[in-house]
């Protein structure tokens, strides 16, 4: 189980030096292209990242499909989440 855990964690870096890559040629040029080109790489960084450890997916789906939440409720929680995740890394 240690050597997946492993593989994502070198496939988040693959993709996080190649996001930093095209940020930088877009620093440098100006060029729009690079960045429309980073940003589908962000979304498969997201992905990846998502399934690594200490992720808390699956007591966000298990509450989400043991409650009566309706979809609004379940977009707002999800959307605290993300923010929060994203919020304790500054």
């Amino acid at each position: 189980m240690m050597g997946v855990f492993q593989d994502l964690v070198a496939i988040q870096r693959e993709i996080y030096l190649a996001c930093a890559g095209r940020i930088g040629d877009f620093a440098k040029t100006g060029d729009w292209a690079f960045l429309a080109a980073y940003l589908p790489m962000g979304i498969l960084f997201g992905a990846v990242h998502a399934l690594t450890p200490r992720h808390s997916k699956a007591v966000l789906a298990t509450y989400l499909t043991g409650s009566t939440a309706s979809v609004p409720r379940g977009l707002a929680v999800s959307s605290v989440l993300s923010f929060v995740h994203v919020g304790c890394l500054f």
